[in-house]
C-alpha cells in the first residue's frame, strides 16, 4: 500500500525548504552566537550552506521509516541538485588551493 502524500514533488519540495530554513537559522545563530560573546565570530557561507544541504539527512529517515519511496527519491534528486549547484559555486576556490 502507497502511503498518502507519497509523490516525488514532494520531497523535492522539501529538500529545497529545509536547505533554506537551515540556512537561515545557521545564519541567525551566528549573529547570536557573535552578539552573545561579544567578538565576531565569523562562519563561511559555503560551510553554512554544506551544513543547510547536509541536514537533509532527517527528512529522509523519516521518509525511509514511513516507507515513502517517492518522496525519498524526490528528495534525493533535490539533494543532489543543491550539491552539484554548491559545488559549481564554491568549487573553484576550493580547487584552486
Amino acid at each position: 500500500m502507497i502511503p498518502r502524500n507519497d509523490h516525488f514533488w514532494i520531497g523535492l519540495a522539501v529538500s529545497v525548504f529545509v536547505t533554506v530554513v537551515a540556512y537561515a537559522l545557521f545564519l541567525q545563530l551566528g549573529d547570536y552566537f557573535s552578539a552573545g560573546t561579544g567578538r565576531s565570530i565569523v562562519f563561511r557561507p559555503r560551510t553554512l550552506a554544506l551544513l543547510a544541504i547536509c541536514i537533509n539527512v532527517l527528512p529522509m529517515n523519516v521518509f525511509r521509516r514511513t516507507y515513502r519511496t517517492r518522496s525519498m527519491k524526490g528528495l534525493m534528486v533535490g539533494v543532489m541538485i543543491l550539491a552539484v549547484a554548491w559545488f559549481v559555486y564554491y568549487g573553484q576556490a576550493l580547487l584552486d588551493g
